[in-house]
């Protein structure tokens, strides 16, 4: 199929992953133009644990606001580290005193963090954390450098970044692949007949430590109210 445009091929995209997830019975989320703060991923499939959203649901009350960005900047902080001084993280964080209260009361209403005196810590990711693995696609149906370049950016927040575009003749599939190779990028081909062919993964995989996946992982508890 010969696509007019890009938003064409990423919906077709899209509903083909909604396909294949529900064959495999995967639990997932397949979001749009997800804001990170730099730059926007066309399609940003997530792999996710219920149990766990379940296990949160009742910290999320339904006039709760959505996470704020210094704590999703916080969780990034406290998640890889022990107990730490909640002065610590107030000037990790640049924040006044008051605006310190009042994250650390934001933090422990969603049940993310415990608190000891003036020492805070976060709860084991095993029990907040729902988000299991994150892909990100950038599509092109022609500017394949635009979409490396993308790509690459996204690297800051998860591991498996992706190039999406539709097959293409075999020189400049070796083309693309050897730049995607040089970046750490994947590189996925697809059109509705054969689906969806990965010619080169990602140099690596799985989450990456950021406030990114603290504010998806908070949006989804949300949603999944």
């Amino acid at each position: 199929m010969t696509w007019v445009t890009e938003t064409d091929f990423v919906n077709s995209f899209v509903n083909l992953m909604y396909f294949e997830k529900n064959q495999k019975r995967y639990y997932y989320k397949i979001w749009r133009e997800v804001n990170t703060g730099f730059g926007k991923p066309d399609v940003v499939v997530i792999e996710y644990k219920p149990d766990i959203l379940e296990s949160r649901i009742n910290f999320i009350h339904s006039k709760m606001p959505p996470l704020s960005t210094k704590a999703a900047y916080a969780m990034s902080y406290l998640s890889s580290r022990r107990w730490v001084s909640t002065e610590k993280l107030g000037n990790f964080l640049l924040c006044s005193r008051s605006q310190l209260r009042s994250l650390v009361k934001e933090l422990t209403d969603r049940g993310l963090v415990r608190t000891n005196g003036h020492l805070i810590k976060a709860n084991p990711k095993s029990e907040i954390l729902a988000v299991n693995r994150l892909w990100v696609f950038e599509a092109k149906l022609f500017q394949w450098k635009t979409a490396i370049e993308q790509a690459e950016r996204h690297l800051w927040f998860t591991k498996d970044s992706y190039v999406l575009m539709p097959s293409e003749k075999k020189s400049l599939i070796d083309l693309i692949s050897l730049e995607c190779k040089k970046r750490g990028i994947g590189l996925s081909f697809f059109n509705e007949k054969s689906g969806l062919e990965t010619v080169v993964h990602s140099a690596e995989t799985g989450l990456k430590n950021s406030p990114i996946l603290w504010m998806i992982n908070e949006k989804l508890l949300e949603e999944f109210k």
